[in-house]
């Protein structure tokens, strides 16, 4: 009978191959499930009113109609689950699978970045630290680049000792190659930015992989500034190292969520080695012992109400010439507050010595000078701050300063370095996102003073 065909039909297409595979998959047979579970309701109350139709030897014309119509929709009820049959099988078969059979998710932005700037910068596209003009009719540049394209992976649905595994992987293609004027790349060469392999249990997540900091892990909103966030050696210590971080929730009920957080990071101090060095090793690798981090973290609410508040210490050692050991060390406090579910502000204040090697502490320097100019440790106290508006779901507005201030009696060759910067980024639905940045960096040198630099970026793309 037709009937037992639709079923035996519905039946078949609510487990298709593989669909479960792929989150896009799941989505797509979750919704098409629905609709096919209406279809056979129908159905099945289309034939119990066939069943209970009279039946008599003397059938009219208008009964005999009335069948024949309810043949044809029934037939064309099969055609129609046939349909979503095929629909879910192409589906199922188009997708990318994973080799441990863990769904998939692919996202990323396609950007183009156009800038003009006044004044010169360490880099065109992306600047972070303003240079002094050797000519006034040298200090101007336009340009555009795709190398803040970012392309992610994510995986999840594994088990593993009674916890949830995951994995997350980011790329940008702000490497490089082939160098080009003012710092930038031509043809742009990935380059990894985070990669986190994440145990997850319903009290505790151990991470290993690549990430920010844990001393500072809260990021400022924006486009036009991903291949060096906003505020890079103007308060912001950003750097992505390789590292292991253990989260231990302290108590999950009540309005406060508490967790104990610590990490053992790969050692770095920025690129500063020994002068003669053979290896040419980095002084943070020279010492051979990891940097320590600790926070403690506090969270509340949830989407756009979610808030966050850390504090944090660092650690770390620098093995110098003749085998002297110098100590990077800080602390900080961050923040994330929602003030309503349209506006927030965010940012993070630091002070400690020797921070370059997290992302450009100490105006991009680890070391002062002496009277005798011997390079001494240089301290440093920094920080950003953020204000952002969502007045819709479309669009996001904010402004920000960030400052990093070594310590003048350390006779530090730049004695500061300040970022000011306003955004505003448009998604008008579906794919498309436009945003428009302003940018000046003032950048103050303790022997030739202040220098300046502004930017205006367009980025135009799309976010998947």
């Amino acid at each position: 009978m037709n009937f037992r065909r639709i079923l035996g039909i519905l039946h078949a297409t609510e487990r298709p191959t593989g669909a479960s595979r792929l989150t896009v998959a799941r989505k797509t047979r979750a919704t098409l499930t629905r609709a096919q579970r209406a279809l056979a309701w129908t159905a099945t109350l289309l034939v119990g009113l066939l069943a209970a139709a009279p039946r008599s030897g003397a059938q009219d014309t208008s009964a005999k109609t009335r069948a024949d119509s309810m043949a044809e929709r029934m037939e064309a009820l099969e055609r129609s689950v046939k349909l979503l049959r095929e629909q879910l099988q192409a589906q199922a078969a188009s997708g990318v699978q994973s080799k441990s059979r863990s769904p998939i998710e692919f996202s990323g932005r396609i950007l183009l970045s156009s800038f003009i700037n006044s004044g010169r910068s360490n880099n065109l596209d992306v600047p972070t630290v303003a240079v002094a003009s050797v000519s006034p009719g040298q200090d101007r540049s336009a340009g555009a680049t795709m190398r803040q394209t970012i392309l992610a992976l994510s995986a999840q649905g594994a088990k593993l000792w009674g916890a949830d595994a995951s994995g997350f992987i980011e790329a940008d293609f702000f490497g490089g190659l082939q160098q080009g004027a003012g710092g930038r790349r031509l043809f742009p060469e990935p380059r990894l930015r985070i990669a986190r392999a994440m145990l997850t249990w319903p009290g505790a997540e151990l991470m290993v992989g690549q990430d920010v900091p844990l001393l500072a892990p809260i990021e400022p909103v924006g486009i036009a500034q991903l291949g060096s966030p906003s505020f890079a050696v103007a308060g912001n210590l950003w750097f992505w190292l390789p590292q292991v971080r253990a989260t231990f929730n302290l108590g999950e009920s009540g309005p406060v969520r508490w967790a104990l957080q610590a990490a053992v990071v790969a050692p770095w101090s920025g690129g500063d080695v020994v002068p003669g060095d053979v290896d040419v090793a980095d002084i943070g690798e020279r010492q051979r012992a990891p940097m320590l981090q600790a926070r403690l973290r506090a969270r509340w609410g949830e989407d756009d109400m979610r808030g966050e508040i850390g504090f944090a210490g660092h650690v770390g050692w620098l093995g110098t010439a003749a085998d002297t050991t110098l100590m990077s060390s800080a602390i900080a406090l961050s923040w994330q507050v929602p003030m309503a579910s349209w506006v927030e502000l965010r940012g993070e204040a630091y002070v400690g010595q020797m921070l370059r090697g997290l992302g450009g502490g100490g105006a991009g320097q680890n070391f002062g000078a002496s009277a005798s100019g011997a390079p001494i440790p240089l301290h440093d106290t920094g920080g950003w701050l953020q204000l952002n508006l969502k007045p819709d779901a479309s669009w996001t507005l904010g402004v920000g300063a960030g400052s990093s201030q070594p310590d003048l009696a350390d006779r530090p060759v730049r004695s500061r370095n300040d970022a000011f910067e306003t955004h505003a980024i448009w998604r008008p639905g579906g794919l498309p996102i436009i945003g428009l940045e302003f940018r000046e960096i003032q950048t103050t040198y303790r022997a030739t003073g202040l220098a300046r630099t502004r930017q205006v970026n367009l980025t135009l793309g799309v976010e998947f």
